[in-house]
């Protein structure tokens, strides 16, 4: 079972729209390797692998998801927002995705938990809890799908119209220091 998938982001911090996208991917990814991970250790204990492929997704979701979201919501949003070319329906879609952000955190919180009890018991999960976790993984996939295409077909291609090869400078030099890292200038 693969959970690895390339460190580096296949944008830089100068595309930071582009570096939103490889993060979708990335999302998609270790929603994935949950679910085969459920799939394949439902009914027994979690070996090495298994256990490993957990706590790669569980690190995921906890340290790199949340820098996405605000990405969007403290970098992306907010510039698109104030844009002066903005209509109305995107700045309602813009509250749409910031309220599915929160639904998408109550659920991982959920997963979390639930995998977080798996881990330290190392058994199979009891009939009740993998139906639970299986819906709660669903419900994420789900959402996702839609707030992903959302995101890659209208909000971006907006965005790549409305902001300005500054304001675009700028919103990848707030991701870069949202991940700790030095500025390149």
């Amino acid at each position: 079972m693969s959970v690895q998938i390339n460190a580096k982001p296949l944008a830089g911090f100068d595309r930071p729209i582009d570096m939103l996208i490889d993060c979708h991917r990335r999302i998609e990814h270790f929603l994935d390797v949950l679910v085969r991970v459920v799939d394949r250790y439902a009914s027994h204990a979690l070996d090495a692998e298994g256990r490993q492929a957990i706590v790669v997704a569980r690190q995921y979701f906890a340290n790199s998801a949340p820098k996405h979201t605000a990405d969007e919501e403290q970098s992306l949003f907010p510039r698109m927002r104030s844009a002066d070319a903005a209509e109305p329906a995107t700045c309602s879609l813009l509250e749409q995705l910031r309220q599915e952000h929160q639904t998408a955190d109550d659920l991982h919180a959920r997963v979390d938990r639930q995998l977080g009890e798996w881990l330290a018991a190392g058994e199979s999960l009891p009939d009740g809890s993998l139906a639970t976790l299986r819906a709660d993984l669903a419900a994420l996939r789900s959402l996702y799908a839609t707030h992903i295409h959302l995101e890659e077909e209208q909000i971006f291609p907006s965005a790549a119209k409305l902001l300005t090869d500054h304001q675009l400078r700028e919103m990848g030099e707030e991701m870069r220091t949202r991940r700790g890292l030095a500025s390149e200038s």
